[in-house]
């Protein structure tokens, strides 16, 4: 009880020694402000503070954002499921760029995504969230991660998820490859894929590329599988998600 007390009497410490910075810039910026712990020795993560304007900003009541107890979960709740796996593919993509980092340097690089998110009653939003470690552990690992959310001024329903990752003390634009380099399609069946998407059949395609029906059914068969997708509707929704049409 000893040992809980005092960890409970740290994570405060921790919090007032940030709050008082946190309220200020959410009023300043009229920003939404998270601020997530990374428990030690864990993959887990939960919320420590949320800046008042999470309500209105989402359209919660404020007793349905306790954050204490909040799912840690919520937030990627909000994104709209067609970018949530974009999203994903980023912060996987991140993940891997900041274990190959020094560990002096985590603190020093801002995560920058643009994303569509939903309030609540589904109302759909633009929104730029950026995120950045504020405090790495002994083992090297984040241990706070200081998030700020505004209203993108862009607003276009037609744009796809963007990442920037950006270091601070340089002021470096990180190159993180496009998504569609995960998928690894060749030039090929890139295009064969737009035509597919515009309601192509094979034949149709065969004619417009002057190419067999043989080779655009293998390349097909190519693009299903590098999907893992088992139809073309399937193939078709999930390349939509990564931004490839």
């Amino acid at each position: 009880m000893k040992n809980m007390n005092s960890c409970n009497n740290k994570l405060f410490s921790d919090l007032e020694k940030h709050k008082l910075y946190l309220d200020l810039l959410s009023r300043v910026n009229n920003s939404c402000i998270f601020l997530i712990k990374h428990p030690e020795g864990t993959q887990n993560s939960e919320f420590i503070y949320l800046s008042p304007n999470f309500t209105t900003f989402f359209g919660y009541e404020s007793q349905e954002i306790n954050y204490p107890n909040l799912d840690p979960d919520f937030l990627n709740k909000q994104i709209h499921p067609t970018d949530y796996i974009s999203f994903k593919i980023f912060q996987e993509r991140l993940k891997n760029y900041l274990l190959r980092q020094p560990r002096i340097d985590l603190q020093n690089f801002k995560h920058i995504y643009e994303f569509r998110a939903i309030k609540k009653g589904g109302y759909i939003v633009r929104v730029i969230s950026q995120h950045q470690i504020i405090e790495i552990d002994e083992e090297g690992s984040p241990k706070y991660v200081l998030g700020i959310i505004d209203i993108s001024p862009d607003q276009s329903p037609s744009e796809s998820v963007k990442f920037r990752l950006i270091n601070t003390s340089t002021g470096e634009i990180v190159n993180i490859p496009s998504l569609d380099s995960e998928i690894n399609l060749s030039k090929r069946e890139k295009e064969i894929l737009k035509l597919m998407d515009e309601g192509l059949l094979s034949k149709e395609i065969s004619n417009k590329l002057f190419i067999s029906v043989h080779t655009v059914n293998g390349h097909r068969q190519n693009i299903l599988q590098k999907m893992d997708a088992d139809n073309t509707p399937e193939a078709l929704n999930y390349a939509r998600k990564l931004g490839l049409i």
